[in-house]
């Protein structure tokens, strides 16, 4: 496990703002600057790792997120993502985000990822430290030429694979747009709109304490 110290008010700030009543029930979209802040207060948090699967640059003036209860999420987008990138994706894998998650995994068929396969970072120092996940998103035609969405933890290999589904046009201000719907007490699917063509299910859980 990766430990970084941020200074405590930031530290604050990021997590504070994650926070609302109300378990994985109550999900809402994270306010635009609200989420600009809370990319540029990651920007401080060591991002890159010998071991992950690909670089990426992210766009820091175009996160979103989604908060519910103690827990939140927040994507940074590559820079430049636009249609053609995921039009255009073949079976080496292209950056698409960054993803950073709080109280909150992703799972595979209701089960959590392996926690040896999670890029967990801990953040600020004595009782003020916070546990985060990273995951890096990346989009990639499979062997039988379909467009997914592959999710890294740690290392190389990913944690996930998912469909990406067509879209009809749909306005979109920003390059990936989140939504949520509740699937059980503690889990939910993540909906994450990509440039407005295209669609991609991601289900999240609540993270082991």
């Amino acid at each position: 496990m990766k430990s970084f110290s941020l200074p405590t008010q930031a530290l604050a700030f990021i997590f504070a703002s994650l926070l609302l009543a109300g378990g994985l029930r109550a999900q809402e979209t994270i306010a635009l600057d609200e989420a600009q802040k809370i990319a540029q207060k990651l920007a401080d948090v060591p991002s890159t790792f010998s071991d992950q699967a690909f670089t990426i640059d992210v766009d820091r003036d175009k996160p979103a997120g989604l908060k519910g209860g103690e827990a939140g999420l927040v994507v940074l987008p590559a820079k430049g993502l636009a249609a053609d990138t995921i039009k255009n994706a073949g079976k080496d894998v292209v950056p698409v985000a960054q993803l950073w998650t709080y109280k909150v995994t992703l799972a595979n068929s209701g089960t959590p990822v392996d926690k040896a396969k999670l890029r967990t970072i801990t953040v600020g120092e004595g009782d003020k430290t916070r546990t985060v996940q990273l995951f890096l998103i990346g989009v990639a035609k499979s062997e039988q030429g379909a467009t997914e969405l592959v999710v890294f933890g740690k290392g190389g290999d990913p944690v996930l694979r998912v469909p990406v589904t067509s879209l009809h046009e749909i306005k979109q201000d920003l390059p990936i747009q989140l939504s949520g719907r509740q699937t059980g007490d503690a889990s939910a699917m993540l909906t994450l709109d990509l440039v407005g063509l295209f669609s991609a299910d991601v289900a999240v859980v609540k993270a082991e304490e």
